[in-house]
């Protein structure tokens, strides 16, 4: 039996994807809600900028892998 890693790229995709919607909700809250002060500003900004930088990092690692490869999960059992 085998699973395909692409797979686990799908997964990524989709936590990815779960990661945007929560952060598109966040920066809504805080600009909508917050105080209207620079902190509040400072404080959107700062969340956009580590989110970018950390989806950077992970798509520059993920996209050096080969998802073509398959994962054998049966075991091979030898017997002699």
């Amino acid at each position: 039996m085998y699973i395909p890693l692409a797979l686990f790229y799908y997964i990524y995709l989709f936590f990815v994807l779960a990661f945007l919607l929560f952060s598109f909700f966040n920066l809504y809250h805080i600009i909508r809600f917050g105080l209207p002060t620079i902190f509040s500003s400072a404080l959107a900004i700062f969340y956009i900028l580590v989110s970018i930088i950390i989806l950077a990092i992970s798509w520059y690692y993920i996209s050096q892998v080969d998802w073509k490869q398959i994962i054998d999960i049966q075991p091979q059992f030898t017997f002699k």
